[in-house]
């Protein structure tokens, strides 16, 4: 039988327990420090003879939110747990549960969310992994690598952890793959604060690599190590060097420090890519939801716009609509090309 004991504040003394449990770099106090300064913070401690379980809440307004995510939670312990949040905290109406690696079945919840992330059971050495690879695949990287070295001899392959990283670092490889969007088309959806957040949780757990020629940064993965996990959370490359595809490049740098660390896996995380697929990324779903106090009129109503945003994706994600989303894309790609060239003359 288990039992619950709630606290208020954040868990500090807690936190080699949820890096051991969890192994998500979303589910620890640092990333609750950064990422939410502005909520009030309660956990709970779940022991059934010794704990097993620890789950963060942060709440703002009538709304709390489950702060453990990219995690696997038994679901009597995650229902069990949402019920204290509402005993406890009467003017709560909302929980928000993000990232789930179960999907539950929840009284008066909404699955408001299906996402997959994409994970590489990592192999002992690199000659392994190059041999798990489809031929093609092996090929092509094997070339990209040894084409980009044979051009730019003095190109370093550069990683640095926690505090060696460096602001400016961030900046550069974020502006990358901002412009790696905006020549795609797509709309970028980072801002200049979460640019912020990510330098300052990189500082306790992350893990910058990118390749360097001359002194300018051509590609860069920006992610997180947790226990024996990296999190790949962002990618870029400079367009210059689409010949040389130098993103893959440095992904396969990334996957060798990972191997050579000794680490078990690798993260993709959210969005499914036929990259992540190539370089054997398995996928694996998540779910989120809205778990209501009662049937009320937000419930019916979430219900509604969750549904009908829901077939807005679905249509939007077809193939039907596959030629309308290319010529946008090459639209907004053409006014970013043009706003360029614009700025440089």
């Amino acid at each position: 039988m288990i039992s619950i004991e709630c606290h208020n504040g954040l868990p500090i003394e807690y936190e080699s327990f949820l890096i051991e449990k969890y192994q998500s770099f979303f589910t620890t106090c640092r990333y609750v420090e950064v990422y939410y300064p502005t909520y009030d913070i309660n956990y709970m401690l779940v022991f059934e003879d010794c704990l097993i379980d620890l789950l963060m809440f942060g709440s703002i307004g009538n709304t709390s939110r489950c702060l453990n995510s990219f995690v696997s939670i038994d679901q009597k312990i995650m229902t069990e747990c949402i019920k204290k949040e509402f005993e406890k905290y009467p003017s709560i109406q909302k929980v928000i549960v993000d990232g789930s690696y179960n999907r539950y079945n929840l009284n008066k919840a909404i699955l408001y969310s299906k996402c997959n992330d994409h994970i590489i059971n990592l192999p002992a050495t690199m000659a392994d992994y190059y041999l798990m690879l489809g031929h093609s695949t092996r090929k092509t990287i094997k070339r990209s690598k040894s084409k980009l070295l044979r051009n730019y001899p003095t190109a370093n392959f550069i990683v640095k952890l926690g505090a060696e990283i460096d602001e400016d670092i961030i900046d550069k490889i974020m502006q990358l793959n901002i412009d790696r969007m905006k020549q795609k088309g797509i709309i970028y959806g980072n801002s200049d604060h979460n640019k912020d957040n990510i330098y300052k949780y990189a500082q306790h757990y992350g893990c910058v690599s990118y390749i360097e020629i001359d002194g300018k940064i051509i590609a860069g993965n920006i992610s997180y190590i947790l226990n024996r996990n990296l999190f790949g959370y962002i990618i870029g490359h400079d367009n210059d060097f689409s010949s040389y595809s130098a993103g893959k490049v440095c992904q396969l740098f990334e996957i060798q420090i990972c191997i050579e660390s000794g680490l078990s896996k690798l993260h993709f995380l959210w969005g499914d890519n036929e990259y992540k697929e190539r370089m054997l990324g398995k996928s694996h779903s998540m779910f989120s939801y809205f778990v209501y106090r009662t049937y009320s009129f937000d419930y019916f109503f979430a219900k509604i716009r969750t549904l009908g945003y829901q077939f807005l994706i679905k249509i939007r994600q077809s193939e039907l609509m596959k030629p309308l989303r290319n010529t946008i894309k090459l639209y907004r790609s053409w006014i970013w090309k043009h706003l360029a060239n614009s700025h440089l003359s």
